[in-house]
């Protein structure tokens, strides 16, 4: 696969819009799912991941070969559901203590019997900020420091956010757990 990459990227370089195609869908079927965690409906996701691809097509050139190519394209996919999301996000300056973070912890009985669609939509029902502070730290495993730098928040307010995602994502895990409890009791 990793060849037939190579020869789309080469393509791409040449403007030949089979190629183009060929590696929209290559990336599309590998990095979409990135684009959903970050927005909360199909439609925001999708614009996102078209305006990476853009950036990717426009800085293709720039590409060094320096690693994994998905790997660079995740960079820009990323940074891009960030762009995007930094006109809707309110941040709090509300922190949380290390000692009270570990109050939210979620045993890993609870998603035993929940699928990954399942978690990709409790994940989008999140509020922007709290949802993109999850995924940066829980799937792109960014640190707090690293999160602050990024959206200009307190390291702080980035632990507050994230243990407000596990706390709504408990809850949630929960109602579920119960709903599930009460169809098979019937």
């Amino acid at each position: 696969m990793q060849e037939q990459v190579e020869l789309y990227i080469k393509g791409c370089l040449q403007k030949d819009p089979r190629s183009e195609q060929m590696l929209y869908r290559y990336c599309f079927t590998n990095l979409m799912k990135i684009c959903m965690r970050y927005h909360a409906n199909q439609d925001d996701a999708t614009a996102s991941f078209n305006k990476a691809m853009h950036k990717v097509f426009d800085k293709l050139k720039s590409y060094r070969k320096e690693g994994a190519f998905l790997g660079w394209v995740r960079t820009i996919v990323v940074n891009t559901c960030l762009n995007d999301l930094s006109r809707e996000i309110k941040y709090s300056d509300r922190e949380i203590s290390e000692a009270d973070a570990a109050i939210h912890q979620t045993t890993p009985e609870v998603y035993a019997n929940i699928s990954e669609k399942e978690i990709l939509e409790l994940v989008q029902q999140l509020p922007a900020t709290t949802r993109t502070v999850f995924n940066l730290y829980v799937m792109e495993g960014y640190t707090h420091e690293q999160i602050a730098k990024e959206l200009k928040i307190a390291a702080g307010t980035s632990k507050w956010q994230l243990n407000q995602a596990r706390t709504l994502l408990k809850d949630k895990l929960s109602q579920l757990s119960k709903n599930e409890i009460s169809i098979h009791a019937k």
